[in-house]
């Protein structure tokens, strides 16, 4: 199944190292017993405003000579209104393509001719833009990100242009690979009025038919210092850092317009719906839903560890039961797709041949029952916690990982000092809890089921249950 929130300017790839592994663990050690008493280790936050409203969250250490700076623009793709989709995402793009003062194409030279790196990345919630550089380029680093939040250049032969690759992004990534639509298919008939109704990618056809005058006002309503934090973690000097943000970022100007804001309520759903869809794959699949509450919310940590237990490893329940057990399924997956507001907790399958998806939802239900019932094992939930604990540490054993990290915690939850205090609260969730969480949210009155069927099949008339 397709990745379920991001889209991205380039790919990056991650590493092993030995200090991931004496990391992973030192926390594989925390999550057990005999180290209940153990504290983690608190890393210092240093939080500093300009007077237009950009907020800087730092995070300064001795790694490596090396520091990431992050720009979270809070605006994604549910800041967009019917019709004028996929602007944040192409904003992920324009950014690259000059400003009044750097030429397009010119900007990731300023900072891979150092030996930097560069990314973006579109999410439902933000916009986020970054580069890992030597300690010593930081400057540059922030000097460019406050020019381009500004001084974009915005014409027509850009918007032409970078419409067409996100078209053709979109081609690749969903229209072309199998099964590569069905996560929107979910978002589109689990949601009815809620922004996350579309993905990130949003439509070609909206961006064909938008104004260069709708992107524009996009640009001067959402990439403005009052919308935006940026985040520095790494090997720096604080008080220079905060030198450097009041000479580059301190000159923008407020525009003065409020960040529109207030989305519209999902109501409960009421009863299960079912969408049959017949596509170009081998094999039969589904993907189900839940109406979960939003990141933050008491159940965001057990619903995740109860992903965790369904689907995470070889020894999880999905794969214990479906994949090695019965094997009706190939390959099969679930996530608490948590967000800013209200989202999803997810099961995708993709079954063997001889089984329909039906078969496969059956077994999944019975062992959410499980979830229900409270069988969930020392053994089940000790494994879950350790998995969140590797999946902390793998984000935050780079500088750009770590900056990420406390990125979304200042901007998506609102608070960066949750930096800290993650690993905590995961530590701390009971069974009692996960089992709460499971029967008030994992109901099939709450489930939206989006059935897929070879097309091969329907001609051939094959019995479809």
């Amino acid at each position: 199944m397709p990745e379920l929130r991001e889209a991205s300017h380039v790919s990056s790839e991650h590493r092993l190292s030995l200090e991931r592994a004496v990391v992973m663990l030192l926390f594989m050690l925390l999550a057990s017993p005999a180290f209940a008493s153990v504290k983690l280790q608190v890393t210092p936050i240093h939080v500093f405003y300009l007077p237009n409203g950009l907020r800087a969250v730092m995070e300064p250490d001795n790694q490596a000579p090396v520091v990431d700076v992050q720009v979270w623009y809070h605006v994604g793709s549910k800041d967009e209104r019917p019709g004028r989709t996929g602007f944040a995402h192409l904003f992920e793009h324009l950014m690259f393509d000059g400003t009044t003062n750097i030429a397009p194409g010119e900007f990731s030279n300023y900072i891979v001719r150092p030996g930097g790196i560069d990314n973006a990345y579109t999410t439902n919630d933000a916009t986020v833009f970054w580069e890992t550089v030597p300690s010593a380029d930081l400057p540059v680093a922030l000097w460019l990100e406050a020019d381009r939040m500004r001084n974009l250049r915005i014409t027509e032969s850009v918007f032409d242009k970078e419409k067409h690759v996100v078209d053709e992004e979109a081609r690749s990534r969903f229209g072309n690979e199998p099964y590569g639509n069905v996560v929107a298919m979910l978002y589109a008939h689990a949601f009815t009025v809620s922004p996350y109704r579309h993905m990130p990618i949003g439509s070609a056809q909206d961006l064909e038919h938008a104004a260069l005058g709708d992107v524009r006002s996009f640009y001067d309503t959402y990439y403005v210092p009052n919308n935006a934090t940026v985040v520095i973690a790494g090997q720096f000097d604080e008080s220079q850092a905060v030198k450097w943000l009041e000479q580059y970022f301190g000159t923008l100007e407020d525009t003065g317009r409020p960040i529109p804001r207030g989305y519209a309520s999902e109501p409960p759903q009421g009863s299960e719906r079912i969408v049959k869809v017949s596509q170009d794959v081998a094999l039969p699949a589904f993907i189900e839903g839940y109406h979960i509450p939003a990141e933050g919310s008491p159940a965001s940590r057990p619903l995740e560890l109860a992903a965790k237990i369904l689907s995470d490893g070889d020894s999880s329940w999905l794969y214990r039961n479906l994949v090695y057990g019965t094997q009706t399924a190939v390959e099969i997956d679930c996530a608490a797709n948590l967000m800013e507001e209200p989202g999803l907790f997810m099961i995708s399958a993709v079954m063997n041949p001889g089984y329909s998806p039906r078969q496969g939802e059956d077994e999944v239900n019975a062992l959410v029952e499980r979830l229900k019932d409270g069988a969930i094992s020392p053994e089940d939930l000790t494994r879950a916690k350790d998995e969140m604990l590797r999946d902390d540490v793998l984000k935050r054993e780079s500088a750009q990982g770590r900056a990420g990290v406390l990125g979304e915690d200042a901007v998506i939850l609102g608070n960066p000092d949750l930096y800290n205090a993650g690993p905590g609260l995961v530590l701390d969730v009971t069974p009692a809890e996960i089992q709460r969480a499971a029967r008030q949210y994992l109901v099939s009155t709450n489930e939206t089921v989006v059935e897929i069927y070879p097309k091969q099949a329907r001609k051939s008339g094959e019995r479809q249950n």
